[in-house]
């Protein structure tokens, strides 16, 4: 019925100690799947087959490197706890899911009349939601969330993202676990969403600002960074969004600011997605997988000059203080801005 227990974090097999995640992967899935039309239309997906798939991806990763992937799936993206359960029985790589709320436009049925603002008003149900999956377990098993995620894709958030925020600070102060934003990298909605969280008691440097290093405005990228927030540059592999040469460039001016306690790697990759049909998915993304940053992007930024020590902080100590709860030091931030 606790928070997570200091020094330790809940994965799908159990807590383990911050020391035992090693390389960390911080945004990705293992499934991300519409519940309801795969219900009715079971032909539409092969669990199985995504099963053994996810099985055999994870261990490739972990012979490369990987110890630990954060599943970032929330409620709204098909999370299903048995069907990643599964996969975590059968893999090396430690497994850590999140909890939240993705939403883009506007809440579902099951909220939109309950709650601040709503018609029939009360307490927040989000609240009791996400609390439960922290500190009871999610969908009535003993796995834990250790990390809450939601949406805010606009420069100027409105009142659903206004509501979800609400609730995940109020979550966040109760039980100390950190903060994921999926975001846009081609506006402002970062600075939007730290300064919405700040003013609800959120410190900064427990927020993950998601997606922020597709962003093509280093100036933006300095001021998000100046905040004290973490910032994701974890899509690598999204070739046809972004090329990886450019996010090389933008992990490589960002560590050369000052900001590598800052940055997380990651390729917000998943073994099915039901986004694209599989050969769209192998054409405009043939190495979007698990083991793409360890087996050429890596290798490309080591040759571009990047020091081992600074992969080391964004793949190991990075998201160790992260999920321990500790947010980055506000002094990092601030020698940062004034370099």
């Amino acid at each position: 019925m606790n928070a997570p227990t200091p020094g330790t974090v809940p994965t799908v097999r159990g807590p383990i100690g911050t020391e035992e995640l090693g390389t960390v992967l911080t945004h990705e899935h293992l499934f991300i799947a519409d519940p309801e039309f795969h219900r009715n239309y079971p032909a539409l997906w092969d669990r199985e087959q995504s099963v053994e798939q996810a099985v055999a991806l994870l261990e490739e990763a972990y012979e490369l490197g990987v110890r630990t992937l954060v599943d970032m799936t929330a409620l709204g993206q098909g999370r299903d706890i048995e069907l990643i359960r599964r996969v975590a029985e059968r893999t090396r790589v430690n497994i850590v899911v999140a909890t939240g709320l993705y939403v883009l436009d506007g809440l579902p049925q099951i909220l939109r009349y309950r709650g601040p603002g709503a018609p029939l008003g009360g307490p927040d149900p989000i609240i009791d939601f996400l609390e439960s999956d922290i500190r009871q377990g999610i969908a009535g098993t003993d796995i834990k969330a250790a990390v809450l995620k939601f949406v805010a894709e606009s420069d100027e958030p409105d009142a659903t993202v206004r509501r979800v925020a609400a609730a995940v600070a109020e979550v966040h102060r109760r039980t100390g676990v950190p903060i994921v934003v999926h975001t846009n990298p081609h506006n402002r909605s970062g600075l939007a969403v730290v300064e919405v969280l700040g003013g609800l008691g959120v410190a900064p440097g427990s927020i993950t600002v998601a997606h922020a290093g597709d962003s093509p405005d280093h100036g933006y990228l300095k001021e998000l960074a100046a905040t004290g927030a973490y910032l994701g540059c974890d899509q690598f592999g999204m070739q046809a969004l972004r090329p990886d040469e450019e996010r090389i460039a933008t992990v490589l001016k960002l560590v050369g600011d000052g900001h590598v306690e800052q940055l997380l790697l990651s390729h917000d990759s998943s073994a099915f997605m039901d986004h694209v049909l599989p050969e769209q998915r192998a054409f405009l993304y043939p190495q979007w997988n698990w083991t793409h940053l360890h087996a050429r992007i890596l290798p490309a930024m080591r040759e571009a000059g990047l020091a081992e020590a600074d992969i080391t902080t964004m793949l190991q100590d990075n998201p160790r203080r992260l999920l321990s709860g500790v947010p980055v030091a506000a002094e990092a931030a601030g020698e940062a801005e004034g370099s």
